[in-house]
């Protein structure tokens, strides 16, 4: 806007240019953002408190117990039930971050709390010889094998892994209803199709499979029926395979408190890791 001014004494008339327009100042946070930054330093300082927590030594929970000790109080809540269906579990606490991978892989058991029974879908008669001679508990078979189960004539209920030969892809897609509701159909992006299935198969037999996006697994580790040795055995394949899972990476999973349980058991915290 123009305004005109006269300069006293002078008889002059001076212009004069100025803004009605808001004048601009430097805004500070708003309580919505200011709110927002609090509370990711809380989570910040959450994630800090949990990770010290859970890498704590386990002799200092009040629940902490060996494993010997911790199996005689598991078994005793287990009285009156056959040892050999009895799962003993460990149950670990993890403490992810939001740039965190899941925690998977694979773990070999000493001694398997359930025996392994692989259904191998494959026509070439070298590999499938080569196969059987890996181990009594693999069934193997092609397009006959896929008729007789599409045909509802197969029981499955002993089986628990599956791979094939990408021959026998298109067959197998058949009876994807079929496999895929028992966790048993085969997939490339798993692992479990290969022109090398004899190599998978031999290199993959007997493994238990693991895989957490949240903040705890469960992983079976034994049977009551399982000596104290056993179990420990078990429990130290199961700390390996996890800790090795993060080994290497930006951002590793803290791999937390461990409780030991059975189904009508309490929860007891040992030394997952030593």
């Amino acid at each position: 806007m123009l305004t005109r001014t006269l300069m006293p004494g002078s008889g002059l008339v001076v212009g004069r240019l100025f803004s009605t327009a808001p004048r601009a100042f430097a805004p500070g946070l708003s309580k919505k953002a200011k709110d927002k930054k609090e509370e990711s330093r809380a989570l910040a300082r959450r994630l800090v408190k949990r990770r010290a927590e859970h890498r704590a030594p386990a002799s200092k929970h009040p629940l902490y117990m060996d494993v010997p000790t911790a199996m005689r109080y598991l078994r005793a809540a287990e009285v009156g039930k056959a040892p050999g269906k009895t799962t003993v579990s460990a149950h670990i606490s993890l403490v992810p971050s939001k740039s965190s991978n899941p925690v998977q892989g694979k773990i070999f058991f000493p001694k398997p709390v359930k025996d392994t029974q692989a259904l191998v879908f494959v026509n070439d008669q070298n590999k499938q010889e080569a196969l059987r001679q890996l181990s009594s508990g693999i069934t193997v078979g092609g397009s006959s094998l896929i008729s007789e189960i599409k045909g509802g004539n197969f029981d499955f209920s002993k089986y628990n892994q599956c791979y094939a030969d990408p021959d026998v892809l298109t067959e197998i897609r058949q009876i994807a209803k079929i496999l895929g509701p028992r966790g048993l159909m085969p997939l490339e992006k798993r692992g479990t199709v290969s022109s090398n299935v004899v190599g998978v198969v031999q290199e993959n037999f007997g493994a238990h499979y693991f895989k957490a996006g949240g903040e705890a697994i469960a992983i079976p580790v034994g049977r009551c029926d399982f000596s104290d040795e056993e179990i420990i055995k078990n429990v130290k394949a199961a700390s390996d395979a996890l800790h090795e899972s993060q080994e290497g990476l930006k951002d590793p999973v803290v791999i937390g408190r461990c409780h030991l349980s059975t189904t009508l058991g309490p929860a007891i915290v040992i030394d997952f890791k030593n």
